[in-house]
């Protein structure tokens, strides 16, 4: 990692470049010159493409005759109808195999983009240029794609690294308060797997300061991109980075299968997180002081989600698609610490269902 005269860090992601900075677009638009010939086209939804594409075309010139598709906002868009509408829009186009796809959004175009990019003709280019403080600490970096199928997140994808993810911040001046939590959280997950200071300093953090929370997205990516050089395939390390996921999806899922308000992800995640938290303690891993610490910062960031005991059968039939599990069975990234993760713990049903049940009785309080 190392620093610019023209204000630009870059981290080394493995497969990909990660770059911050005030002049990151600046420095995309740099490296986009040597492409010329290559047919650019933009991906973003509705609202990406209202509010970021006219600041992104103002910085970089070679992308304003890029063709521009958009998809509807939200996790609906990451489906298999989507992509084929985009396939199709991309054949229109006559879009070759050294096409560039550059995904303006967050972590839904991200994942979405990046999946078209691995199948459109086995594979073109694609470059991120992630517009949420989500796809900026997490959905952006990595090299993971995925799609949604019968209400299980993520279920299929491809890893395929893109050019490069380069990080704008002030594009966060577009998003309200719920978005940046929905970011925040996987910041969060970063302090309680990697760095327990990171970790007390986003819990105090001032949402609204983006000077203030630039360092902290960029310890954030930090974290993410190092995990990610060091186990491109989540082969083993990267699976550090599941912590409060293997509940969260349940209850991300569950959530949208219901009549009330559908959880953003990283609001799913926080509840993932106090469970699992909780789970690390019960299993003689983290000690409580730190447990009630974890439930402390996240209940008091996000809202109570009203949860029945008779939820858990459903929650925990979409807990048995999760990705990790092996064996029949749940393998949880669970805690030593605030700071320090392990990961591939067994985990039964009936322990589940007592974190689940923790929960419940934190937000009746």
């Amino acid at each position: 990692m190392g620093t610019t005269p023209q204000e630009i860090t870059e981290l080394d992601a493995g497969g990909h470049p990660v770059l911050l900075g005030a002049a990151v677009l600046h420095t995309l638009e740099k490296q986009l010159q040597p492409l010329k010939g290559v047919m650019p086209l933009v991906l973003g939804d509705h609202n990406t493409l209202q509010h970021c594409l006219p600041e992104l075309l103002a910085h970089v010139p070679s992308l304003r005759g890029a063709a521009t598709i958009a998809v509807e906002p939200g996790e609906g868009a990451k489906s298999l109808e989507v992509c084929q509408v985009i396939w199709n829009h991309l054949l229109d186009l006559a879009a070759d195999r050294q096409a560039l796809l550059v995904t303006l959004g967050g972590g839904v175009v991200t994942d979405l983009g990046g999946f078209v990019a691995a199948t459109y003709k086995r594979g073109i280019r694609s470059i991120n240029v992630p517009t949420t403080l989500m796809g900026m600490v997490d959905a952006a970096i990595g090299g993971k794609t995925g799609i949604d199928l019968a209400g299980v997140k993520n279920l299929i994808g491809a890893f395929h690294p893109p050019l490069g993810v380069y990080v704008h911040v002030p594009f966060l001046r577009t998003l309200g308060k719920r978005e940046l939590l929905n970011g925040l959280a996987e910041m969060l997950k970063h302090g309680l797997v990697a760095d327990a200071e990171h970790f007390e300093q986003i819990a105090n953090a001032a949402l609204h300061d983006l000077d203030a929370l630039a360092p902290l997205i960029q310890r954030s990516a930090a974290i993410k991109a190092a995990v990610v050089r060091d186990d491109p395939r989540e082969s083993g390390l990267r699976k550090v980075l599941n912590f409060g996921h293997s509940i969260g999806h349940g209850i991300e899922a569950h959530a949208w299968e219901g009549q009330g308000r559908a959880l953003l992800h990283g609001e799913a995640i926080a509840i993932g997180m106090v469970a699992e938290a909780w789970l690390s303690w019960r299993m003689e891993l983290l000690d409580r002081e730190q447990c009630d610490r974890i439930a402390e910062v996240l209940l008091k960031l996000y809202p109570a989600h009203h949860l029945e005991s008779s939820d858990n059968h459903r929650i925990l039939e979409l807990m048995r698609n999760d990705k990790k599990n092996a064996d029949g069975g749940f393998r949880f990234t669970l805690l030593n610490a605030i700071g320090s993760a392990r990961y591939d713990v067994p985990v039964t049903a009936a322990q589940v269902q007592e974190a689940l049940e923790y929960y419940r009785l934190l937000v009746r309080k």
